[in-house]
């Protein structure tokens, strides 16, 4: 049976109250590694501890996850991490040039831009490879802002809200004046943390149950959708 709520109502909601867009950097506007590349990545990050005789848990040991490698290698000390993270940089700035913009993007960012709502970009990425993808795709020139990782500190990324915050500050606004555009849990679970409303952007079926059950605000399955009702608040 029909709610008679309209198919876009919760998505209408959040962008009649929205006057600036904070944007995922990963998976809402391109996705930076492959799931084999991210594996790569994990893989060379263990290499540097395993060249440096840092002898690490089975967890770590096993994980795939980078940020978390790198969260323990703070643990050990500055300097570990500084040299995981150097590394990590590296690997994210060679795959800038196989990276591609996720479809309908342009229209996004073209759609903030005639109702007149700046965008920031967050990621957990270095700022030096977002910049470099930015520039490469020509999407530079529409983005107010980028706050993105500028060192080693593992804490002041996602899920932690430094970087949702530090955005908010850089554009003069206020959190109830902003969205986050993520496209995984941890996008969510940041933007409440933060205070702001959140918009889930699911790729696949399974996204889409995970991203409501993090309590996205709304949920989009193409960029597309999101461009579309950009245009019908065009007043912001």
């Amino acid at each position: 049976m029909s709610s008679g709520r309209a198919p876009f109502a919760a998505l209408d909601d959040i962008l009649s109250q929205t006057r600036h867009l904070l944007i995922s950097f990963d998976g809402p506007i391109c996705s930076l590694f492959t799931t084999t590349a991210a594996a790569r990545v994990a893989d060379s990050l263990h290499e540097v501890l395993a060249q440096d005789d840092v002898r690490v848990p089975s967890a770590i040991e096993q994980t795939g996850s980078w940020l978390e490698i790198l969260s323990y290698a703070a643990s050990i000390s500055s300097g570990q991490a500084a040299r995981i993270e150097s590394e990590l940089t590296a690997m994210e700035s060679a795959a800038v040039t196989t990276a591609a913009p996720t479809p309908y993007v342009h229209d996004v960012l073209t759609a903030c831009h005639d109702s007149a709502r700046p965008v920031a970009i967050i990621s957990n990425h270095s700022a030096a490879a977002v910049r470099a993808y930015l520039i490469r795709h020509d999407l530079d020139g529409q983005i107010r802002l980028t706050v993105a990782r500028t060192g080693p500190d593992a804490d002041a990324l996602k899920p932690w809200p430094n970087l949702i915050e530090l955005a908010v500050t850089g554009l003069g606004t206020q959190s109830q004046d902003c969205v986050l555009v993520g496209g995984s849990v941890t996008d969510i679970q940041t933007a409440h943390e933060a205070g702001v409303n959140s918009i889930g952007y699911a790729r696949t079926p399974r996204d889409v149950d995970d991203l409501a059950e993090a309590g996205a605000g709304a949920i989009i399955v193409s960029m597309a959708d999101l461009a579309l009702r950009l245009r019908a608040h065009a007043s912001g």
